[in-house]
């Protein structure tokens, strides 16, 4: 037993030691905030520092406006910070192949990336970081190189809807994707159907209103901050982390909906100002087996269903802190069952105006009383479902019933005029038999009627 225990921290020593070396053997060079410029840097620097033989090379917060690696040599080079300069381009053209892995050009003023960027040259890259620059448009050919990319973060660039559909059709290994805050009110179906290990995405900040088609294999996935207005069933059996937050035309969600997340341990929806509802309906299996954190505070929420007690048993945080409660007698239910004191101090009165500034549990269950009776189990959602198609089947048929009117109308008053015509075809005008003639030299023209009274003139 004691030989094993010494066996086994020799080894460790050894593997502490070997790494302690490896880490020693690594050149670092920081040359962060110094205001270096191009020149500075191509033209004396990379000299002094032997660049040839640096694995990782930080210009971070400095003054480059272009990197062309045909002025230096980067042989060893792992990992290059660019970030916080006033990069417009970079290009890798003048070695065959590089051991790059990490690039970080974000925070600069790039607006394009051509051909000569992300070439063949680079393709051991594995980081790519974009972030904070002018990008206006993703082409297809972009990173067509980059098959063994699996962190690429495009944030914070005016992409707008200009990025190709078939933009990520190589990058199969990618598995964290930040896509925040690019202006995008739509992302292609076909989008990310090539990324079949993606794990982390963030599409968080953009105007979409639906959640596009997504990879089953996600595990962690942000979309705060868009215009979502519903929310339809999540096929992702592996998820674990679902934000919602800062959603500002979510009105209502149903649960129910996220069945097929069997192992989600993290939901956030907090600082929507319109979510006034949450709701559960019975179903056949456990509803979120996994789930440990549940943020809905600062939402509109004025009252919590008995349905989701399930849900509030078994989550280990909940945090409805800021919501308008009101304390009515839908909410009793919460005065007889057993809840944590941080889960109690979430419920503060807001209405009836008695109990404003109360919590829900210092005030006695009789004085919880309701000015209208309780749903009595109508599930508003499902009554819409029904009355909407109603209300919009009644319009339609009003419309038919007034345009069906209009062409009887048209026809009869066409129809009268017909037959009217034809009744007095023989009498609507005046025939003349006689002509009498004046002292005058005048001639009279008299109807046939009045022939026998004049005859004796």
């Amino acid at each position: 037993m004691i030989f094993k225990l010494v066996v086994s921290v020799w080894l460790l020593l050894q593997w502490e030691y070997g790494a302690a070396l490896v880490q020693q053997n690594r050149r670092v060079v920081d040359l962060s905030n110094r205001g270096l410029q191009r020149e500075d840097f191509f033209m004396k620097m990379q000299h002094q520092i032997k660049i040839y033989e640096v694995n990782e090379l930080i210009l971070r917060g400095n003054k480059f406006d272009s990197f062309l690696d045909c002025s230096t040599k980067l042989d060893n080079l792992e990992v290059l910070d660019l970030s916080y300069n006033q990069l417009k381009k970079f290009f890798f053209l003048c070695t065959e192949e590089y051991n790059l892995i990490s690039l970080n050009v974000s925070h600069n003023q790039i607006e394009y990336i051509n051909d000569e960027a992300l070439t063949h040259r680079v393709i051991k890259l594995k980081e790519l970081d974009l972030s904070y620059n002018d990008l206006y448009v993703v082409n297809d050919t972009m990173l067509q190189h980059m098959k063994n990319l699996e962190f690429l973060s495009l944030a914070s660039n005016p992409i707008e809807d200009n990025i190709d559909a078939y933009v990520f059709q190589n990058l199969t290994l990618l598995k964290h994707l930040d896509l925040r805050n690019i202006s995008s009110q739509f992302f292609s179906p076909s989008l990310f159907e090539p990324l079949v290990n993606l794990e982390h995405l963030d599409l968080s900040y953009n105007p979409i209103e639906d959640v596009p088609f997504l990879p089953t294999g996600i595990k962690v996935l942000y979309i705060c901050g868009t215009n979502i207005l519903h929310l339809g069933s999540f096929v992702m059996p592996q998820l674990r982390v679902l934000a919602l937050d800062h959603s500002a035309n979510l009105t209502s969600v149903l649960l129910n909906n996220f069945e097929n997340l069997t192992q989600l341990e993290i939901l956030s929806m907090h600082d929507s100002p319109k979510l006034a509802d949450i709701k559960l309906r019975q179903s056949s299996s456990p509803l979120l087996p996994k789930l440990k954190r549940f943020s809905l505070q600062n939402c509109a929420l004025q009252t919590l269903h008995e349905e989701l007690l399930p849900i509030i048993q078994k989550t280990a945080v909940l945090d409805l802190q800021n919501n308008p409660w009101s304390c009515d007698c839908r909410m009793s239910w919460l005065n007889a069952i057993n809840v944590t004191t941080d889960l109690r101090s979430s419920f503060r009165c807001q209405r009836p105006e008695q109990h404003r500034g109360k919590l829900l549990h210092d005030v006695p269950s009789a004085e919880l009383e309701c000015e209208e009776p309780p749903e009595a189990g109508l599930d508003m959602e499902f009554a819409g479902s029904i009355l909407y198609p109603i209300l919009w089947l009644g319009l339609a048929l009003s419309i038919l019933g007034m345009l069906g009117a209009g062409f009887v109308y048209y026809s009869r008053g066409c129809l009268g005029q017909w037959v009217r015509k034809m009744r007095h075809r023989g009498t609507d005008t005046v025939s003349y038999t006689n002509v009498v003639e004046s002292n005058n030299d005048l001639v009279r023209i008299l109807p046939t009627g009045e022939t026998n009274e004049h005859a004796d003139i």
